[in-house]
């Protein structure tokens, strides 16, 4: 029997290896899955890291204005441009501002619109994204009205830079809608709309608010500055010459305009105390070197006249102060006359960015004679 225990014996270690072979290329056929499904899943994050920077370098900077939204402004200028209520609640629907807005918690949000109650008017809760910017918007406007501590502790920081970046978006959207409103627009809306500027950039709830003018003027003698005192003038004449200031139909016609400054020996006392400027502005005018405007005016120009006798905007222009003595500060705007012969009329409007309730106005008259006919031409016909 001891040759049968033999044979046993080999059959067992037969199988005992058999198994551990098998177990062997089991565990390596398992092993070699793993790393298959380890390198799929390293392969797929990689194409997604991909994805996600190449997303994140087409993606808009946070601040970005898009050509829609830039239209969409545009548009609102024209219907809404004399309504700053209505602008700036249509202005909170750009996706621009609902974008800047978003990073607002709920709670942040809640916290704004009940501090705002009363003081403005806001878009429904509903409206999302737009409810939210209209309330940042708002908030930049009236700060001085609202407590210090506006925010939720926890959001305090998130919600202050959500301010400033939909108040910057704001005032580049607003001066958009500004140029928009003056080529060919209403003078209303343009006016508006500088004053609407005006408010953005000094956080002024509106122009003709009684606090907000008096804040103004007590920044300037704060800084030493006196307040503005303007007179303006304005004249209108052929930009190529002609007698009797006349312009012919379709010609290039040249405005000038002068500001007279009434307070220009107290800028110029300031000056040597080393109070020199309130305008945040440089110029270089006449290719010098940047030089330090002390104060520029925004004068709008709009013409009315001819047979439609319809008043419409022509243009803008900025006059600066380079020169706090200077008794005047002058600006010329070409403009195209009319196709229409008459008599027109040339309105200016001069108002500050930097002092709320600066302003000062002018005509000038123009007039367009029938475009000369050029014989020599007529002759070429036959």
């Amino acid at each position: 029997e001891e040759p049968a225990v033999a044979v046993d014996e080999v059959q067992d270690s037969a199988e005992t290896v058999i198994a551990t072979v098998v177990a062997i290329v089991a565990g390596l056929i398992v092993i070699v899955i793993a790393l298959g499904f380890r390198r799929k899943r390293e392969a797929e994050r990689v194409v997604a890291r991909e994805k996600a920077a190449a997303a994140k370098r087409k993606a808009p900077p946070p601040g970005a204005v898009a050509r829609a939204d830039l239209s969409a402004v545009e548009k609102l200028a024209r219907t809404a441009g004399a309504d700053p209520d209505a602008f700036l609640a249509g202005l909170a629907t750009t996706e621009v501002l609902g974008r800047l807005a978003s990073p607002l918690s709920p709670a942040a949000a809640a916290a704004v619109r009940k501090a705002l109650a009363g003081k403005a008017e806001l878009p429904p809760e509903g409206d999302g994204a737009a409810a939210v910017a209209a309330a940042l918007v708002h908030t930049h406007l009236r700060r001085g009205e609202l407590p210090a501590r506006l925010w939720p502790k926890r959001d305090a920081d998130e919600a202050e830079a959500a301010v400033e970046a939909v108040a910057e978006a704001a005032v580049k959207l607003t001066r958009h809608g500004f140029e928009a409103a003056c080529k060919g627009g209403s003078p209303e809306a343009a006016r508006c709309l500088l004053q609407l500027l005006a408010c953005l950039r000094l956080q002024r709830p509106a122009w003709d608010h009684e606090p907000s003018r008096r804040a103004s003027e007590e920044a300037l003698a704060d800084a030493g500055l006196p307040l503005p005192r303007l007179a303006a003038s304005a004249s209108a004449a052929s930009w190529m010459g002609g007698a009797g200031g006349a312009v012919s139909a379709g010609s290039v016609a040249m405005l000038k305009v002068r500001l007279s400054r009434a307070h220009a020996k107290e800028a110029a006392a300031a000056a040597k105390r080393g109070a020199t400027s309130f305008a945040g502005k440089w110029s270089t005018a006449n290719g010098r070197a940047p030089v330090r405007v002390c104060e520029s005016y925004t004068c709008l120009v709009s013409r009315r006249g001819g047979p439609a006798g319809a008043e419409a905007m022509v243009g803008f222009l900025e006059a600066d102060v380079l020169d706090p003595a200077a008794p005047t500060a002058e600006a010329e705007l070409k403009i195209v006359a009319p196709l229409e012969a008459g008599e027109y009329e040339l309105r200016v409007q001069a108002l500050s960015l930097a002092v709320l309730g600066v302003e000062a106005s002018a005509s000038a008259s123009l007039v367009v004679t029938p475009a000369p006919i050029d014989d020599a031409d007529d002759l070429d016909d036959y």
